[in-house]
């Protein structure tokens, strides 16, 4: 150290320390009050974001569901659909076979006489 401080200037520079640090802690109240509001509306936005989701995929589960059993009565008509050419081809061959059947019999009778 040059020169020696007097008491004085000791006494103005610990009081305007004093000043700042209590300038600096009223201002960290504040921040701290805005971080505290801050946080609140964050929680509250959040919450209505989470509740707002939840009911989405409510209804998208929900939307979900109907497609299954949508899907599943579709399937069941699709079977019955694809065995229609099934039945309908054994009936023809029923009739085919019925039809050969009548005409061997129909000939023989007319051959034998009957």
């Amino acid at each position: 150290m040059d020169t020696p401080i007097t008491r004085a200037e000791h006494e103005t520079f610990s009081d305007l320390m004093k000043a700042e640090n209590k300038r600096l802690e009223e201002e960290n109240n504040r921040q701290n009050k805005r971080l505290e509001l801050l946080e609140s509306n964050m929680q509250q936005v959040i919450t209505q974001q989470l509740t707002g989701l939840t009911a989405t995929i409510e209804r998208l589960n929900l939307s979900i569901s109907n497609i299954l059993r949508e899907q599943s009565e579709l399937s069941g008509r699709l079977k019955k659909l694809e065995s229609r050419d099934g039945e309908k081809w054994r009936k023809v061959v029923e009739i085919g076979i019925t039809v050969v059947v009548s005409g061997v019999v129909g000939f023989a009778m007319a051959h034998f006489g009957m």
